[in-house]
């Protein structure tokens, strides 16, 4: 039995060795995430439509601004340095400056890293965005959706909740 602070067991089992590697399995499990990807550790999260987020959910984030310099915004050169927001990052894909496949799908991935297909009105990346008395919560960025029933906030919505 491992001993912590006070004497209280911090590990049930009779092996330190095994206590060692639950803690770090579990650091593993539950330090990914979270909305942030590095780059080059892009996939599907989230299991959501990447033609759909190209097509439609990508406009709407450089429409509103969300991925401009002062926001979100993710250095194409550095994709380490980038805005003041958060840990949710996206590239600018505007006509003038058009996403690489891989910048497109980071941007992807990191959306769907804000969504809940569980609880879709629940996904931060509606919530931030939306305003306060419509429901959402603080966001520095101000309000990007007036309320639920602002049109790009249900095609958001429609897309969290059609995962593949």
């Amino acid at each position: 039995m491992v001993l912590g602070m006070r004497g209280v067991a911090i590990c049930p089992f009779p092996v330190r060795r095994i206590c060692g590697g639950l803690l770090v399995g579990f650091f593993l499990l539950f330090s990914g995430g979270c909305g942030h990807v590095e780059p080059g550790e892009e996939g599907v999260a989230g299991g959501l439509d990447h033609t759909t987020f190209k097509n439609t959910i990508q406009p709407i984030l450089d429409n509103r601004g969300c991925s401009q310099n002062g926001c979100h915004f993710r250095d194409k050169v550095n994709p380490n340095i980038g805005g003041p927001g958060g840990s949710f990052r996206l590239f600018i894909c505007t006509g003038s400056d058009p996403c690489t496949p891989g910048e497109l799908l980071a941007n992807h991935d990191s959306s769907a890293g804000m969504s809940d297909i569980v609880n879709p009105p629940n996904s931060k990346l509606l919530t931030k965005p939306l305003a306060l008395q419509g429901g959402g919560v603080q966001h520095l960025g101000g309000e990007i959706f007036s309320s639920t029933t602002d049109p790009d906030y249900l095609t958001v919505l429609s897309w969290i909740q059609s995962p593949l």
